[in-house]
C-alpha cells in the first residue's frame, strides 16, 4: 500500500471510532451522553477545521484536538456506569476512544513524513542521468530520436511528480478528505 492508502484507512478508522463513541453514548444517562457528545463534536469540529488546514500546509498540531481529547477521556474516567447495559457500551466507548487517540497520532505522523533526501536525490539524479542516457542510443532519424527521448522524459517526469504528489497525502490535488469526518453519525456536528 502507498503512503496516501494508509493515511485513507487511518483516517476513516478514526473517524469510525469516533462515531462510534457518539452512538455508544446513548446507552449513558442524559448528563454524560451532553458532555461526550459535546467532547466528540468538539473534536471532529477541530480535526477537520483547525488540524486539517494545518496538515494541508505541512504543520500538523497535536494541540488542535488536545483539549476536546482529554474532555472526552475526562468524561469517561469520571463517570461509573451503573447496569450492565451502561458497563458493555462504557467498555466499548473507551475502546473506541483508546483508538481514536492511536489513530490521531498516527494521522499526524504520516502528516509530517517526507521522503527522505537521499531517495529525493536518487530520483532526480536518476532522472537527470537516464535523460541523457537516451541521446545515446542511435536513431537513423532525427523525429524518432526527439520521439523516443521526449517519452521517456516525460514517462520520467510524470514518475518524479507522482512520487512527490504521494509523498504528502494531505496536500493538493490527490490528497485524503476529511469527508469521513463529515458523513455517517458524525454529520450531526456539522450542524453545531
Amino acid at each position: 500500500m502507498t503512503q496516501l492508502e494508509d493515511t485513507q484507512t487511518i483516517v476513516a478508522s478514526e473517524a469510525t471510532d469516533a462515531a462510534l463513541i457518539t452512538r455508544d453514548a446513548a446507552a449513558f444517562p442524559a448528563s454524560v451522553q451532553t458532555r461526550l457528545d459535546s467532547a466528540m463534536s468538539g473534536y471532529v469540529h477541530a480535526v477537520v477545521e483547525d488540524q486539517w488546514p494545518r496538515m494541508r500546509a505541512g504543520h500538523p498540531n497535536y494541540g488542535a484536538t488536545e483539549t476536546h481529547l482529554q474532555a472526552a477521556f475526562h468524561v469517561l474516567q469520571t463517570y461509573a456506569p451503573k447496569s450492565r447495559q451502561e458497563q458493555v457500551f462504557y467498555q466499548q466507548a473507551v475502546g473506541h476512544l483508546d483508538d481514536v487517540a492511536s489513530q490521531r497520532r498516527a494521522r499526524i505522523t504520516m502528516a509530517r513524513q517526507e521522503q527522505p533526501p537521499l531517495l529525493q536525490a536518487l530520483a532526480i539524479g536518476g532522472a537527470l542521468v537516464l535523460v541523457p542516457l537516451t541521446f545515446l542510443y542511435g536513431m537513423r532519424k532525427l523525429r524518432v530520436q526527439i520521439l523516443f527521448v521526449a517519452s521517456v522524459a516525460g514517462l520520467v517526469g510524470f514518475s518524479l511528480l507522482l512520487v512527490f504528489v504521494l509523498d504528502r497525502p494531505f496536500a493538493g490535488d490527490l490528497s485524503v478528505s476529511p469527508a469521513p469526518y463529515r458523513e455517517g453519525a458524525l454529520a450531526q456536528y456539522r450542524a453545531k
